[in-house]
């Protein structure tokens, strides 16, 4: 990986690579490290909405001593003006943060814009194309537990076409070892080599080591496109009943946030197998490991 390069993607994140970064993520829960600097900041670009990535990376760059600066692309911003989203994070970056973390649509040529300014920008969920931290704090949740990825099954359940963490995992998993499955109505799955498709919710249960539920994107349908949420519910919702085909020792993974009563229902959160808090905790370890090992070229 380039020297103080972005990080949009993880097409060429490799099984070394996530193991360095493991290992410092497990050093930052245990202990905390020296800041980075001081008087840097680290830039939040938020164009759209946000409660677990943002937080996060405002707690990671507190951790490393970077001071967030914080922008929500909504009211009381040059937005509201027909400035455009690459315009604001053109200005942004020429005041010259140490980092810049963009969440934002598939509209905006992230990989162009990364080309353009000195500062790294980090993805933190780009439309539906990628969100590669989630795919990352996902799969450390998973190594915590489970131990190496390799030949671990982990099933993707639901909205598959417009998940971007998903579009990660598929980034991902296989450059871990990992074997995946998708699961879900007809309209949201999407074809990927090698990954078996499970039309029976109970039967891609019983094949999986963990089971990954992804919320039903609803803004991101056409007309027509989505089933009724009773349909979803009834069909590929996760609910006691349905997990007794799920081992005892497998693990119940959601990216948040959680639409209760459509792909989960609320005691599943609860099950001794859920990891979703886990994976929530593990998220600002992940990231602050990311910022650091990117800042001293070392990932």
């Amino acid at each position: 990986m380039p020297t103080l390069s972005s990080f949009l993607d993880l097409k060429s994140f490799t099984q070394q690579q996530f193991e360095k970064l493991f290992l410092r993520a497990e050093k930052l829960r245990k202990s905390s490290e020296a800041p980075v600097s001081q008087g840097e900041r680290l830039a939040l670009l938020f164009f759209e909405p946000s409660t677990r990535t943002r937080m996060s990376f405002e707690s990671a760059g507190y951790r490393c001593g970077l001071g967030p600066l914080v922008f929500d692309g909504g009211p009381n911003t040059s937005l509201e003006k027909g400035e455009s989203v690459e315009d604001s994070i053109l200005n942004i970056a020429a005041m010259k943060p140490r980092l810049i973390v963009v969440r934002c649509s598939d509209g905006v040529d992230l990989a162009s814009l990364s080309r353009q300014v000195s500062s790294p920008i980090i993805n933190a969920g780009w439309g539906v194309k990628a969100h590669p931290t989630q795919a990352l704090l996902d799969a450390v949740t998973i190594r915590r537990k489970l131990g190496d990825l390799q030949g671990k099954k982990i099933l993707i359940l639901g909205d598959i076409r417009h998940s971007r963490v998903a579009a990660s995992h598929f980034e991902l998993l296989p450059n871990l070892g990992a074997k995946i499955a998708v699961c879900g109505p007809t309209d949201f799955l999407v074809q990927k080599p090698g990954v078996e498709v499970f039309k029976s919710l109970p039967e891609a249960l019983e094949w999986a080591d963990v089971s990954m539920a992804l919320r039903v994107q609803f803004e991101r349908h056409f007309e027509g496109q989505s089933p009724s949420s009773e349909n979803y519910r009834r069909q590929y919702g996760l609910n006691l009943e349905v997990l007794k085909h799920l081992s005892s020792q497998a693990l119940i993974l959601h990216p948040g946030p959680i639409n209760y009563g459509i792909e989960m229902e609320l005691e599943v959160s609860q099950d001794p197998r859920s990891q979703i808090l886990e994976q929530v905790e593990t998220g600002v370890y992940v990231r602050e490991a990311l910022v650091r090992m990117i800042l001293e070229n070392s990932l």
